[in-house]
């Protein structure tokens, strides 16, 4: 496929770390069924769009030492309530989402196959 790049940027290696959904950094996240997944640990900017597109959730490690990354679409995304997120999957779906894989990013086909196993659209979003 050939897919155009996406230049993401970290949230927190920005310069607007303290724009309203920083907020979010820290927050527990659940599954559909509650289930915990982690925590955000950032959120990913598509540069040239301007918009949030993935969320980064850590989950396992011991004090955040060995924590494994997931990365979720914002559109995956059923609710935020009381500094919960909470994701319309069950966590054997997020845990078999594909791997992050930096050269993908660089080509957008990890976005690409993210959004397509989450069944959100990228270009819609």
């Amino acid at each position: 496929m050939d897919s155009p790049p996406i230049t993401m940027i970290r949230l927190t290696e920005s310069a607007h770390r303290s724009a309203p959904p920083a907020r979010l950094l820290g927050c527990p996240v659940t599954d559909r069924d509650g289930n915990a997944l982690g925590t955000v640990e950032d959120l990913l900017v598509d540069a040239e769009a301007r918009r949030f597109r993935l969320i980064s959730v850590e989950h396992g490690g011991v004090a955040g030492f060995g924590a494994t990354p997931s990365f979720i679409p914002v559109e995956a995304v059923h609710g935020v309530t009381g500094g919960h997120i909470r994701v319309g999957r069950s966590s054997a779906q997020v845990a078999d989402a594909p791997p992050y894989d930096p050269s993908g990013m660089a080509t957008g086909e990890f976005c690409e196959s993210l959004y397509g196993y989450y069944g959100v659209s990228l270009t819609a979003a």
